[in-house]
């Protein structure tokens, strides 16, 4: 597709183009043009359709002001690299990355004191931006251009390091305290199930916190995302910015090693025979899914 015009593109940012003056209009899509061109030199993987973008800059323009001194104002280049990044694709979402790696160094740099992984949070952040809450759009969609992304980001930024170091502190306490909702499950009727866990309520919990923790940032988040987000394999793939069989791969063997890690902490905790350890692992495979979901929701 040609490019549109600069006069074209300037059309898509008020309501009544003829009642502008030629040299507002023109200065206007000149803007517009140049930092479409900015953008598409700086990032040449990203897909930017010319009257998408100046729609998406008029929406955003204060139209109580003069026209080409508000446009001039606007931070264009970031505004064409977050509308790129609402379509979720994984070009766009990895230069968003490099374009604001040292912010989020900056930001989560020191967050381990209270047991909050920096990539972790850098996960979710991306999450949070770019994946839709229900009917909610993408939270960068609310980027208005009006200052630098980079600043824009550490706020979101900073307020998800507090959030999480205040929730940490209130999960360490709940976990200490809240043994019945984390064992607390629908076994269909199974006695020797719900024997076992009353039988090995602590034992259960502690193993499997132990083999928690015992992963890495990437299989946590991904666990999160999946049971407690609800957040689709599809989804996950365009945040991660691999193919969607790589991120089934991924949460497949994620599941895998919490479920192994939990089993070979438990056994070695206990004393049983045969036919009571395949009970256990019974439980174990009950308990996982409802157990992951309350350990890692952190929202």
């Amino acid at each position: 597709m040609p490019a549109a015009s600069p006069e074209t593109l300037a059309r898509h940012l008020v309501d009544d183009p003829d009642a502008l003056a030629p040299e507002t209009l023109a200065r206007t899509g000149d803007a517009l043009a140049a930092g479409l061109a900015e953008a598409r030199a700086r990032w040449p993987g990203l897909r930017l359709d010319d009257h998408e973008f100046a729609a998406f800059v008029g929406a955003r323009v204060d139209r109580t002001r003069p026209l080409d001194e508000v446009v001039d104002e606007l931070h264009l280049v970031d505004l064409a690299l977050a509308l790129a990044c609402l379509h979720g694709e994984g070009p766009a979402i990895l230069a968003f990355e490099s374009a604001v790696r040292g912010t989020l160094r900056e930001v989560f740099g020191g967050v381990t004191s209270r047991g909050v992984d920096p990539e972790d949070l850098k996960q979710r952040l991306l999450q949070r931006l770019f994946v839709a809450d229900g009917e909610r759009p993408p939270r960068i969609a609310d980027y208005t251009g009006r200052g630098p992304l980079r600043a824009w980001v550490k706020v979101a930024a900073t307020r998800l390091r507090i959030d999480a170091e205040r929730k940490r502190g209130d999960k360490a306490q709940a976990l200490a305290t809240d043994d019945d909702r984390l064992m607390a499950l629908a076994d269909g009727g199974d006695a020797e199930l719900t024997f076992l866990k009353e039988q090995y309520r602590s034992e259960f919990k502690r193993a499997f916190q132990e083999a928690l923790a015992a992963l890495g940032p990437r299989e946590r988040n991904l666990l999160r995302l999946t049971v407690v987000e609800g957040i689709s394999a599809t989804k996950i793939a365009q945040l991660f910015s691999v193919h969607r069989a790589t991120a089934k791969r991924w949460l497949v063997s994620a599941r895998a090693e919490l479920l192994e890690g939990t089993r070979g902490r438990l056994i070695a905790a206990l004393r049983v025979d045969p036919d009571e350890l395949e009970s256990i692992i019974r439980m174990i495979q009950s308990n996982l899914e409802v157990s992951m979901t309350r350990i890692l929701d952190d929202e």
